[in-house]
């Protein structure tokens, strides 16, 4: 017997995320490109969310953060999760836009996710579409309580009904009973299992027919033990809904929700099982609505919409940070793994809902270096140098050259194409065309939500040179605008980076093929700066040497420039750090080899390098650099973090994004595919390369 089915719209073959290569972290999602596409392609944005996520994080270096693992099959909110035997089961949810419920958008799906292979997805049986609901584990059965069907369907009246039913699933036959229905319908509620008894907490009884609603203001708990008994009532001292419920010690945890007077709740209400007695701890230190929490190793796990991950234990006075994860969420669950690892999963970031399960591994953040690899079909007909900015969860590319050659340089190679990358459910989205068909763009953004596209190099319809011409991006209205900063002339292959309100160009190349030969690459030494509302201006400044094609980064108050190509073609073996106060510049230790056309990322206070070329160690010319190196200004110390990085570093891009390292990549020649890395570069130093004595 099945689960009784909610008005039917029909079955409709939905895209499956088939099994694929998942390997210490590796996602390749090449084998199912017909699946994933179905299923980007119809990913649900969500319209509209009660708190905005954080763009960026502080990460406590002590601390774990959230390693992006396996993809779920179809991501949602308000599902129901539970972990049993080795499995992790989920059920139902919803795919459409928040606050504007109905049938088509609430799922059937019942399936679950080996815990030792997270790629081994199965399937299980189940008619019901349904939301809200919760899922608990006992004695090898799997319980479906409550939840809320929508009895309307798009463009209709809402009407929104919450359930009573319970249903016990067997994992043995896959068969579905009914089991004590609990005295009222409940939805927005949670539960939890202590030893033999079942806890439900929360939640509100919606009438889809007369649209009433009311609160639960009790506990409800059933023994399995004496089942016959029926659920059994205890008052509670609240009214709270989308509130998190687990359980440890004998006792049951309730954090946060929201209340029948429309505020959110931080509080932790704790009850006693065997006494029925109510106690108070500490209050939750982070966003507190829509939160899941989980018990393992003796402690209260709990993760909000602020992506930070707080632990409590019976007997302390307050929680205690101990994690975050890459891609904030709320409307989510957690599921606990072995060797004290964490899952969450599902949920809405950013008004996305997150592909990726994360991983927490408990305990203090490795010294080691971690990454996740993933490759993903792309619209995008940009093979390389693409102008890129990260903004708000979503990767912008703009522009670009659509050949693998190093210098194609045709007027069809230059692109103005944009599209834009979800990083939490890696859908992709037409963007705005860029102006100009242009690769090698600078980049760089300020504090008022826009983004700044400067020079480059493209076609005139007679040559491909450099270009002087400066736009403005605004991230609200998604429009480009000519009013961004002109450059005096042309330049390409520049360092582009903003301090207080003013963007500086560094170095570069003012490239004209109808110059008279030995005129054509200059290379350009003036350091020229934008005032607010104002074009590119000479300063007063010169670079010490010519430098191009270099990785930047800004670290403080400072600008630091790694390797390069100077004139003749030659490459840059020192590096510069320019101090924004004084106005000078100094020299800084060098990595292991020169680098042309690196990447240079600030994160956690320490710089990283990484792709480009490199002299080869044995021979002339040269060759690609796959290691990432760390450069600390504390001791004015390079380091290496990972001999090779598992991404074709050429023409490969890096950014910061959430305390971890982004790496991404379209240079593939025969497919129309991009490759992303996340790195968590860890701290170990693998190997100390050099220091510049203080004197120098």
């Amino acid at each position: 017997m099945l689960p009784w089915p909610v008005p039917s719209i029909g079955d409709h073959a939905r895209p499956r995320l088939q099994k694929g290569l998942f390997v210490s972290r590796k996602i390749n999602l090449a084998s199912c490109t017909a699946a994933i596409c179905g299923l980007l392609g119809s990913a649900s944005i969500a319209s509209a969310q009660h708190f905005r996520m954080p763009d960026s994080v502080v990460r406590d270096p002590s601390l774990p953060i959230g390693t992006p693992d396996a993809m779920l099959p179809r991501p949602t909110t308000s599902f129901g999760a539970t972990t049993s035997d080795g499995w992790i089961y989920v059920i139902g949810g919803y795919t459409g836009p928040p606050h504007d419920y109905y049938m088509e958008e609430q799922q059937r799906d019942f399936y679950r996710i080996n815990l030792h292979d997270r790629s081994h997805i199965e399937w299980l049986p189940n008619e019901s579409r349904i939301q809200s609901c919760t899922l608990e584990a006992h004695d090898g059965s799997i319980y479906r309580i409550g939840g809320m069907v929508a009895l309307n369907r798009k463009h209709e009246d809402q009407a929104l009904d919450s359930l009573d039913l319970v249903w016990r699933f067997d994992p043995g036959t896959s068969e579905w009973t009914p089991t004590t229905s609990l005295p009222e319908p409940r939805s927005s509620h949670d539960s939890t299992v202590s030893g033999s008894k079942i806890v439900v907490v929360g939640g509100w009884r919606m009438d889809g027919i007369s649209g009433e609603r009311a609160w639960h203001d009790d506990v409800l708990i059933m023994d399995m033990d004496d089942a016959d008994a029926g659920w059994k009532s205890i008052p509670a001292p609240f009214e709270r809904r989308a509130l998190a419920t687990t359980a440890i010690d004998g006792d049951v945890v309730v954090i946060g929700g929201i209340s029948s007077k429309r505020s959110v709740s931080e509080s932790m209400d704790i009850l006693d099982l065997d006494t029925g007695e109510w106690s108070q701890g500490p209050d939750y230190p982070g966003i507190a609505f829509g939160m899941a929490a989980e018990t393992i190793d003796g402690r209260v796990v709990a993760s909000g919409a602020d992506g930070k991950v707080f632990s409590w234990a019976p007997g302390e006075s307050e929680w205690t940070q101990c994690g975050s994860l890459t891609f904030p969420r709320f409307f989510h669950q957690i599921a606990t793994g072995p060797s004290s690892d964490l899952y969450f999963i599902g949920g809405i970031s950013r008004g996305v809902r997150p592909t990726h399960m994360e991983r927490v591994q408990l305990g203090e953040a490795g010294s080691m270096p971690s990454v996740t690899v993933m490759s993903i079909p792309t619209p995008m007909k940009a093979k390389n140098r693409q102008g890129v900015f990260v903004h708000d969860g979503w990767l912008h590319l703009y522009g670009g050259n659509n050949s693998v050659g190093q210098h194609d340089f045709d007027a069809d190679n230059f692109l103005s194409d944009g599209h834009r990358l979800s990083l939490a459910d890696l859908s992709w989205r037409k963007g705005t065309a860029f102006p100009a068909a242009r690769q090698t763009i600078q980049t760089c953004m300020d504090g008022d939500g826009n983004a700044y596209a400067i020079g480059g190099f493209g076609h005139d319809g007679e040559v491909a040179r450099g270009w002087t011409d400066g736009y403005r991006y605004d991230m609200k209205t998604r429009t480009w605008n000519d009013d961004g900063p002109d450059l005096p002339v042309p330049r390409s292959q520049f360092g582009l980076v903003e301090d207080e309100g003013r963007m500086w160009a560094f170095g570069g190349l003012d490239y004209d093929p109808r110059r008279e030969e030995g005129d054509q690459f200059r290379h350009l030494t003036e350091v020229v700066v934008a005032e607010p509302g104002a074009d590119f201006a000479y300063d007063g400044l010169h670079l010490p040497e010519p430098r191009r094609a270099f990785a930047g980064a800004k670290l403080g108050g400072h600008y630091y420039m790694v390797g390069g190509m100077r004139e003749n073609f030659q490459l840059v073996e020192n590096c510069r750090a320019f101090d924004f106060e004084t106005r000078e510049f100094m020299e800084i230790p060098s990595p292991s080899r020169p680098r042309l056309s690196a990447e240079l990322v600030a994160l956690d206070g320490r710089l990283y390098l990484a792709g480009g070329s490199s002299p080869k160690v044995n021979g002339s010319g040269l060759e690609s650099n796959r290691s990432i190196e760390c450069f600390d200004p504390e001791t004015n110390t390079w380091s290496v973090v990972m001999d090779e990085i598992p991404i074709n570093p050429r023409h490969m891009r890096m950014m910061p994004y959430r305390g971890r390292l982004l790496l991404f990549t379209s240079h593939v020649a025969d497919e129309d595919m991009v490759t992303l890395a996340f790195v968590d570069p860890g701290y170990q130093m693998t190997s100390r390369v050099g220091q510049v004595p203080e004197d120098e």
